[in-house]
């Protein structure tokens, strides 16, 4: 498998979607290979994945997550999401 570069303007890839599962009170992700649970913070990454910048989403984070080392939780986060290929860079998506 080759190594997907970070998006600079995150999006979900085709065929995932994030859901609240209100039974299990649980963040997902679900994609046709299965499904990832993700914690609040993961939760919140991915809720703005919807194409905006990178340096968008450290803002708009910063403002809910005041305290938190948001650069290096989203950079994390995204890396590991694009090299399971769940997002996409929405400048390159078709």
């Amino acid at each position: 498998m080759t190594e997907q570069p970070t998006p600079c303007c995150p999006i979900l890839a085709r065929g995932v979607r994030y859901r609240w599962d209100e039974l299990r009170q649980q963040h997902q992700l679900l994609f046709p290979e299965g499904m990832l649970v993700l914690n609040e913070t993961a939760a919140a990454i991915v809720r703005l994945c919807d194409g905006r910048s990178r340096d968008n989403l450290v803002a708009e984070l910063s403002r809910s997550f005041p305290n938190a080392s948001i650069h290096m939780d989203l950079s994390e986060l995204l890396d590991r999401l694009a090299s399971r290929g769940l997002i996409d860079d929405a400048n390159n998506a078709s």
